[in-house]
Parts: C-alpha cells; sequence; structure tokens
C-alpha cells in the first residue's frame, strides 16, 4: 500500500499538468478566434469611396500620382491615382470629376523609392477621371426630359440622378426646394427647366468667399 501511494500522486500530478495545458490551449485559441473576428470586423468599417467631387491637388509621388479630392458633403480624401494625371493639372485642378477605381498592385511604402522592389501592396487606384460640369454656362447639353432616380440633399446643392429617354444617367445640380418634394418625383418621368446660380467653390461646406454659377434644375415638372 505504502508503495502506491506515490505511483497515485505521480499520477494525479501529471493529469493536472495535462489539465492545465489543454486549458491554456483552449485559452489562446478563444482569443485567437476573437482577435480574428475583431480584424476583420474592422476591416468591413472602411469608408466607402468618392465617386464624385472637387479634386484640389495633385502630387507627383514615388507610389502613385496622389489626388487630394473634396466630396460633395465637404469632406476631404486622399487617393490613389493613375501617375498620368499628374501631368494634367490646368484639366482636372479645381474642376468636378467622376472617378473610375481599378485595383491594382503599386509598390509598398517599405520600398522608399527603391527600384526594383520586390514588395508590393493592393489599393483601389483612380483609373479614369472625367470632367463633369464643364459646360455650366449652357443648358443646351443637359437633359429636359427624364426619370428621376434618385433625389440626395447635398451640402451644396440637392443633387439629381436622371435616365434620359435614351437610357443615359446623369447626375445634376438643382435648386434644394426640390429635395423637399422627394415623394412627387421619385421614379416619375419629368420635364425640367435649367437657371444659372452661384454654388460655393470652397474646399469644404463653409463659405469662403468664392463662388461659380453652374446651371441647376429650377423647376421640376411631371411629365404628361
Amino acid at each position: 500500500m505504502k508503495n502506491l501511494i506515490p505511483i497515485i500522486a505521480s499520477t494525479a500530478c501529471s493529469l493536472m499538468f495535462v489539465t492545465s495545458i489543454n486549458s491554456a490551449i483552449a485559452t489562446v485559441k478563444t482569443t485567437s478566434a476573437i482577435a480574428t473576428s475583431a480584424s476583420v470586423k474592422a476591416g468591413k468599417k472602411k469608408s466607402p469611396l468618392p465617386t464624385v467631387g472637387t479634386v484640389k491637388k495633385l502630387v507627383q509621388g514615388d507610389l502613385a500620382c496622389y489626388v487630394t479630392l473634396v466630396d460633395d458633403k465637404g469632406k476631404s480624401h486622399n487617393l490613389y491615382g493613375d501617375f498620368s494625371f499628374c501631368g494634367q493639372e490646368k484639366t482636372y485642378l479645381n474642376k468636378k470629376v467622376r472617378l473610375t477605381y481599378k485595383l491594382t498592385n503599386i509598390d509598398s511604402p517599405q520600398c522608399q523609392g527603391r527600384v526594383p522592389c520586390n514588395k508590393s501592396q493592393r489599393v483601389n487606384l483612380v483609373s479614369k477621371m472625367e470632367v463633369i460640369g464643364n459646360k455650366a454656362a449652357t443648358s443646351t447639353n443637359l437633359p429636359k426630359t427624364g426619370t428621376v432616380k434618385k433625389i440626395t440633399n447635398g451640402d451644396l446643392l440637392c443633387y439629381v440622378s436622371l435616365v434620359d429617354d435614351k437610357g443615359k444617367q446623369h447626375e445634376l445640380g438643382a435648386d434644394f426646394g426640390i429635395c423637399g418634394q422627394e415623394k412627387a418625383y421619385l421614379n416619375k418621368k419629368v420635364n425640367l427647366t435649367y437657371g444659372l446660380a452661384n454654388v460655393n467653390d470652397c474646399q469644404s461646406a463653409e463659405p469662403c468667399g468664392k463662388t461659380k454659377q453652374e446651371q441647376v434644375i429650377q423647376k421640376m415638372e411631371l411629365a404628361r
């Protein structure tokens, strides 16, 4: 019996040791799973990229052409752009543009300008930049009729998404009063009347004394 006591004690210690290890492994796995879940959730909270805005700065960088753009709500965005945009400042600077993105591999910041560099990062690169509203002095190029698809109250104007009779979509500025009549016009065919209006031309929604003239929708009537 005396010989059995050390054996029993040894076995008990071994079982306690194994149980402790298993408990520690389970804790590590749980912690790892929580961290992974948090990482995934954090990744999903990225702000959507702007599709329309005013170009305020174009800077030639080592990785891309850096585009500073202010969206219609006055928020500033720093974006990666194709290198070709940095040679066209006169075309894009202080102009309202529509952006198209392309998922592209560019050099990693760790390269620090070294060429060649085997490290890269995958980013949404501005691949196309189209100036819009550049013919604001005339309304001849603007649709006179169409179907209203969206009405958005912005900081600078009321914005109307409209599809014309040929199926082409237009993003138009409108008088703020039209945004208060969304139920009357949404998904309805309308006739449009335009007029010149002075619009804030600043880097934010706050007035800065700079304005520009744009053709905006001043009257919207249901088509018969």
